[in-house]
C-alpha cells in the first residue's frame, strides 16, 4: 500500500536518498547551554534555531553553526574564531566587534548584518533587476 502510494507520487527511492546528516538537528542541551551561559566553545549547533538570540560576548570558538538560523541575533563582541558558519542565516544579525578570524563561510546569508567593522553587509541580499 505505502509503496504504491509512493509510486503514485513519484517518490520511490526518494526517501532512501535523504541522509541522516540532512535530518540532524542541534542538541537542545547545547542550545540551552549557549543561551544560559554564552559558553559553547566547540559545540555542535548545526541547524540550531537561534534567531533573535542574545549571544552578546558569547564564546563560540570552533563551534559548528552549519545552517544555523541566527537571523537578527545579537552577536556583538562574540568569539567566533574558527567557527563553521556555512549556509548559516545571519540576516540582520549584529556582529559588531565579533572576532571572525578563521571562520568558514560558504553560502552564508549576511544580508543586512552589521559586520565587525560596523558596516552593513549586502552579501546574500536579492539582486535588483537591471
Amino acid at each position: 500500500m505505502i509503496k504504491s502510494l509512493f509510486a503514485i507520487l513519484g517518490l520511490v527511492g526518494a526517501i532512501a536518498s535523504i541522509s541522516f546528516t540532512e535530518l540532524a538537528v542541534a542538541d537542545p542541551n547545547q542550545i540551552r547551554q549557549v543561551l544560559q551561559t554564552k559558553e559553547c566553545s566547540g559545540c555542535d549547533l548545526s541547524r540550531a534555531k537561534l534567531s533573535f538570540a542574545n549571544l552578546r560576548g558569547a564564546n563560540l570558538r570552533n563551534a559548528n553553526l552549519f545552517s544555523a538560523d541566527l537571523k537578527l541575533a545579537d552577536l556583538r563582541e562574540a568569539n567566533l574564531i574558527g567557527a563553521i558558519l556555512d549556509k548559516a542565516d545571519l540576516r540582520g544579525a549584529d556582529l559588531s566587534g565579533a572576532d571572525l578570524t578563521g571562520v568558514y563561510m560558504t553560502e552564508t546569508n549576511l544580508c543586512g548584518a552589521i559586520m565587525p567593522d560596523g558596516q552593513k553587509s549586502s552579501e546574500g541580499c536579492p539582486k535588483a533587476p537591471k
